[in-house]
């Protein structure tokens, strides 16, 4: 439960960051979906690497966090980058800033630093949860354009009804919790 509290609040609150800039485009929304995905799953491999190779050897484990935060200040900035150098037409401007703050990305790759698990199977856990953000996203924008249109209070307007939205998506999915495991 808690991943999908960690999954569904963290792309609530990029969501939000990136649906204040109007208007926003489907394009900008995967495209930043696409960012979010590959920057989770290489910041999680490299953060699994960097406890392997760095942290254990030295017995630096209170130094972790100050590790992965340049590794993933390094990411923000570069996958933005690379993804302008594949494809220039794609709006990958302004993408460092919601990749820098996506907690997402920094609780899992401290997770997935204190787990044993074998770099195939972080690395997997990453990619879905980096596909499953993209598509938090894609949620979050759908319920965006409906509280546009629909009439709701002032006091409920932005934020309020991402973070009532989150709730409820948390708790549709806290039902697939055990599906995959029988």
């Amino acid at each position: 439960m808690n991943d999908y509290m960690l999954i569904l609040a963290s792309a609530a609150l990029v969501s939000h960051l990136l649906l204040q800039q109007q208007p926003l485009s489907r394009l900008r929304l995967h495209v930043c979906g696409l960012a979010s995905a590959l920057s989770i799953a290489l910041g999680v491999a490299g953060g699994q690497m960097l406890e392997r190779l760095v942290v254990v050897p030295w017995q630096i484990q209170d130094l972790r966090l100050f590790l992965l935060l340049p590794w993933l200040g390094l990411l923000a900035w570069g996958v933005p980058q690379v993804l302008a150098r594949l494809r220039p037409q794609w709006p990958t401007r302004h993408l460092a800033l919601p990749l820098l703050g996506n907690a997402l990305l920094l609780g899992l790759a401290l997770q997935a630093a204190g787990d044993n698990a074998t770099v195939l199977a972080t690395s997997s856990t990453a990619l879905v949860a980096g596909l499953g953000f993209w598509l938090a996203l894609a949620l979050f924008d759908d319920l965006h354009q409906r509280s546009q249109q629909a009439e709701l209070p002032a006091a409920l307007r932005g934020l309020p009804i991402t973070l009532i939205g989150t709730g409820v998506m948390a708790l549709a999915f806290s039902g697939f919790n055990g599906l995959f495991t029988q």
